[in-house]
């Protein structure tokens, strides 16, 4: 057994809780900081270290022992489009490499996804599958005096309907959350460095998510 896989392992016989101590629309969650501030103490005291760099594109994560065996791992970053590219850049930085050092040390973290939709806490009951194709609060029909329909604002029952139905979504098919939120970025450049979650206000918002799901 090589020198990497014993402090390995007393690396996950020691590591505590990774408490969620940011906040979210969607609740608490382990932001970069609290996945750190947990795993360098122990990774530290079994002579482990982690080194994040760049290559070219890609996010490049080592887990280094002090005998000098290493592990590595490659991912590609991809960064949405914005208004402001540092920023988009930053946070899908930010966003891959939590998900990166928790890969690489095996671990778990209840993580957000940078301005999409964060992980819910679980629910009590598991959410039924047919559930997850109900439609959201149909746009009303506008008056003459009032704006056309797609331009309306949403309401709070109508968007409490919008954001619960997301929930489900991600509690069951995350994957397919992901393909909404980009797609609705793509389609409403002026929300792109806002969390959909905050991004959602109008009709002509819960048409085109009604539309994907």
């Amino acid at each position: 057994m090589s020198e990497l896989t014993k402090a390995l392992i007393k690396f996950h016989q020691q590591v505590g809780k990774i408490h969620k101590d940011a906040k979210a629309q969607y609740g608490a969650y382990a932001d970069l900081a609290g996945v750190l501030s947990t795993v360098t103490p122990v990774l530290s005291a079994n002579g482990l270290a982690i080194v994040q760099t760049f290559l070219e594109d890609s996010l490049v994560t080592e887990l280094y022992h002090e005998s000098g065996e290493k592990i590595s791992s490659c991912m590609k970053l991809v960064v949405p489009e914005g208004r402001n590219p540092l920023h988009s850049t930053g946070a899908s930085i930010t966003y891959l490499r939590r998900y990166m050092i928790c890969s690489i040390l095996g671990i778990v973290a209840d993580m957000d996804t940078d301005g999409v939709v964060p992980e819910p806490e679980p629910e009590k009951k598991p959410v039924a599958r047919k559930k997850v194709e109900k439609k959201a609060a149909p746009a009303p029909k506008a008056t003459n005096s009032e704006a056309a329909p797609s331009e309306q604002p949403l309401t709070k029952d109508e968007y409490d309907t919008v954001i619960g139905l997301l929930k489900e979504v991600h509690a069951t098919r995350p994957d397919k959350l992901k393909a909404l939120t980009d797609a609705f970025r793509m389609q409403f450049a002026d929300t792109a460095e806002l969390p959909l979650s905050q991004a959602i206000t109008t009709q002509r918002h819960v048409a085109f998510i009604n539309e994907h799901l």
